[in-house]
């Protein structure tokens, strides 16, 4: 039985990962870094404070951006060598479930919605692929 369906789904919701992590990392995390230069009239010892806490969201934001872009490119790898036509999958859609639950808390529901659509149809193929085994 064919895997082009759940290979196509993680396709795009792996290319979404990237965009939205490249998005966060060269956009938004610059942006940050630039609200938190433009401080006009405050003491010295204000500006650093309020200097240190946008450093603070900066490289949480750089950290955000390149974990979903490691999640996307290891899902690149992971369906690309592992999802093979007429094989039986158990652990990359479990893998795929845990994923969705990060991505619920991480409020990614694209990425939520892909991942949970690849799993489920990645595990109900399992069913009619042992049949045609035995």
């Amino acid at each position: 039985m064919s895997r082009s369906f759940e290979r196509k789904i993680m396709y795009v919701a792996s290319a979404w990962q990237l965009i939205t992590g490249t998005i966060t990392v060269f956009f938004y995390s610059i942006y940050l870094k630039n609200q938190g230069a433009e401080l006009g009239d405050l003491s010295i010892i204000e500006q650093k404070g309020i200097q240190s806490y946008f450093d603070s969201l900066y490289s949480f934001s750089v950290m955000y951006g390149l974990f979903f872009i490691l999640i996307g490119a290891l899902n690149i790898i992971f369906v690309m060598r592992m999802v093979k036509d007429n094989t039986l999958q158990y652990k990359l859609p479990i893998y795929w479930i845990i994923l969705a639950i990060a991505f619920y808390f991480l409020s990614d529901f694209i990425s939520l919605t892909l991942t949970l659509i690849a799993a489920v149809i990645a595990l109900a193929k399992n069913k009619p692929i042992k049949a045609a085994e035995e």
